[in-house]
């Protein structure tokens, strides 16, 4: 099952995978009005749905821990850490040098989801 694996370079467990994609969509909703790495990880959160219904209840727990975070980065503009288990505490702006960054923990994450 690809959306329980590890996402090439997210950081953690799954719920912080989730935590950490939450956030990037809120920011890159923020910065440029767009949301790919949401419809990607909703295309794989369907399939998790048709082909293991019992993974359910799980998909459920870790879309909420996404749309929590997705709320924290729209309002806080911050993003959660795995390795330190919190939010960051520099925010990030729409600054060209951080939507670089932003666009670029984007692709990362859609490139771990594929």
């Amino acid at each position: 099952m690809t959306i329980t694996s590890k996402p090439l370079y997210s950081q953690g467990n799954p719920e912080d995978q989730y935590r950490q994609m939450g956030g990037v969509v809120g920011l890159t909703e923020i910065c440029f009005g767009t949301k790919d790495l949401e419809t990607v990880l909703f295309q794989q959160v369907g399939n998790v749905f048709y082909t293991s219904p019992e993974m359910g209840r799980v998909m459920f727990e870790l879309l909420y821990v996404y749309f929590e975070s997705y709320e924290v980065a729209k309002s806080e503009k911050v993003i959660w850490n795995g390795t330190q288990q919190a939010y960051n505490t520099n925010t990030f702006d729409c600054s060209e040098e951080n939507k670089t960054l932003i666009k670029s923990f984007e692709q990362q994450l859609i490139a771990g989801l594929k």
